[in-house]
Order: structure tokens, then sequence, then C-alpha cells
């Protein structure tokens, strides 16, 4: 069996499309996504301060060759109309498929901090989700075939980041989550700018939801094999 891993996505947006884009995002993208095979879960988090990525989706998957599936492959070769007209006004667009090295506490948090780092040897997830106001905490790792070509997608300006792990830190509330990524940026990314590694984001979205089927639901027609 493959590794859990998950996607991890950064945007930001050009100006006047942000309420069309959350309806997109809910009502198509995320739910045709988690249609796929390999795929297990979609969030959507915002942080509308931040000053490029107001935007973090992640995707939780069974193993990174759930990139790999014809499904998959197929959502990005022919996207729907509306997801054709959404992605020329994508900005700092950042794509980082990870392996999950480590993970620590339960549950899903009202918040996430998430941070891009340059590794995860002296990181222990454990001691992170045990901090007050903290559920959980996670590390992965990006593959080394994980070329900048790859991650930066297309539409508005990417930018080519050097990182190979992306640790994310469960809070109860958004302060505990500021604080988590506070305490966490000085200690393993001394001197960098905040808003260069990451970011506190809220929850938006998640799908799917309680009703059962509703993967099912979004799979494209022509994916099902014939009665």
């Amino acid at each position: 069996m493959s590794d859990p891993a998950f996607l991890a996505l950064w945007n930001d947006l050009a100006p006047g499309r942000e309420a069309e884009y959350e309806e997109w995002h809910a009502r198509e993208h995320v739910p045709e996504r988690v249609a796929a095979p390999g795929f297990r879960a979609g969030r959507r988090y915002r942080d509308p301060a931040h000053p490029t990525h107001r935007w973090f989706t992640l995707y939780e998957l069974e193993g990174l060759d759930s990139l790999e599936t014809p499904e998959y492959r197929d959502l990005l070769a022919n996207p729907t109309p509306w997801s054709a007209s959404m992605r020329p006004d994508f900005r700092h667009f950042l794509r980082a498929p990870c392996v999950q090295a480590a993970r620590a506490g339960h549950g899903m948090g009202a918040a996430l901090a998430v941070l891009r780092l340059p590794g995860a040897e002296r990181i222990d997830v454990t001691a992170l989700a045990d901090a007050p106001g903290l559920v959980g905490a996670r590390i992965g790792l990006r593959p080394p075939e994980d070329a900048p070509a790859h991650r930066l997608g297309t539409g508005g300006a990417g930018a080519a980041e050097d990182f190979a792990a992306v640790l994310m830190l469960e809070a109860q509330d958004r302060g505990s989550a500021a604080r988590a990524f506070a305490a966490s940026a000085a200690q393993f990314a001394p001197g960098a700018a905040p808003a260069s590694i990451g970011g506190v984001y809220d929850l938006l979205f998640v799908f799917p939801g309680a009703a059962p089927g509703e993967r099912a639901a979004h799979r494209r027609a022509h994916w099902n094999p014939p009665a």
C-alpha cells in the first residue's frame, strides 16, 4: 500500500472574482477532485489579509499515486467551462504533493497554521499537538522529483520556492493557530518573513460531508463502467 499523502495548494486571485471563486470551489472544483480515485477529502481555507496566498486548499490522499490516475489526469486535461474560466485569474499558485511523515493528535480544528519549511529533522509533532489550543499536528515531505515546473501550475504568476516539508497545525481557534505559527516559525525557520513561509487560515469548506454517496455523485459520467 502507498504511504498516506496530501496535496497542499496555495493561491491568490485577480481582484473582482473572489465571491465567484468561493462558489466554484465549493460547488464544483473540490467535489469533482475528491470524486477521483485515491482522494479521500478536500478542505478550503482562507486568510483574507494574506498578501500573496489568501487561500489554502488541502486534499487528503491515499498515496501520491492518486495524482497519476486516468481520472485525475482527465480533470487536469479537460477542465469544465467554469474551471477553464477561473484558471487565468489565479495568482501566486503553489502546489506541493507530500508524503505524510508523522502525525499526532485527533480531530479537525477550526483554524490551521501552515508552514513551508526546509526540512523536518527537528520537528516533534506530538509535542506540537499537545500545545494549548491545538488538536493535531502533521508533517509532510515533498518527493525529490517534485521539480519547480511541476509545482507552479497554470494561471497567473507563480514562484518556485525551495522547501522540503509542509507542517500543519490544527487549532481550535485562530488565536491558538497564530500563536502556534509564530512559535514554529521562530524555531524551525528563524529570520524568515512569516508570509513567505505560510500563514494562518480559517476553515471554510470540507468535502465530503455526512451524506452517503457524495463522492460518487460528482464522478464524471464517462468514469463509470457501463452497466
